[in-house]
């Protein structure tokens, strides 16, 4: 072999070899670049469940809110609130304190009529005591 024959081989095998490393360095980025795309996709979808999920909370929570609005309104539609020379510290504890009296009275009647002197009596606890011998 001569070695201008020999160099025009070595040349066209560094070639070769040149544009084999380029291939491999381009198949490198495009299985790195698929990668990303198949990371970005992902995120993609949980950020999609995410905020769907986010939405369907909100609607939740408007839909619940509006409830309670509603409830309160129709609660507070027959009261006229107090105004502020209305209020009066010792008025309102006396209210409260009859509030409480009437209450009171009310469970003691409702439960007069089942009581009789008999259950009035409770018996007496043994627990923990010794009986007497013969009982």
């Amino acid at each position: 072999m001569h070695p201008e024959d020999y160099q025009r081989l070595k040349e066209a095998e560094k070639e070769h070899l040149r544009a084999l490393r380029q291939l491999k360095q381009a198949v490198r980025m495009l299985r790195r670049r698929r990668a990303i795309d198949e990371a970005l996709a992902r995120l993609e979808r949980q950020t999609e469940k995410t905020l769907t999920a986010h939405d369907e909370a909100l609607a939740r929570l408007a839909l619940e809110t509006a409830y309670q609005e509603a409830r309160l309104e129709l609660a507070l539609a027959g009261r006229v609130p107090p105004s502020a020379e209305e209020v009066d510290p010792v008025q309102t504890r006396r209210r409260a304190q009859e509030l409480l009296r009437q209450l009171r009275e009310e469970t003691e009647t409702s439960a007069a009529p089942d009581s009789s002197p008999q259950s009035k009596e409770r018996p007496e606890k043994t627990l923990g005591r010794l009986r007497p011998p013969g009982s």
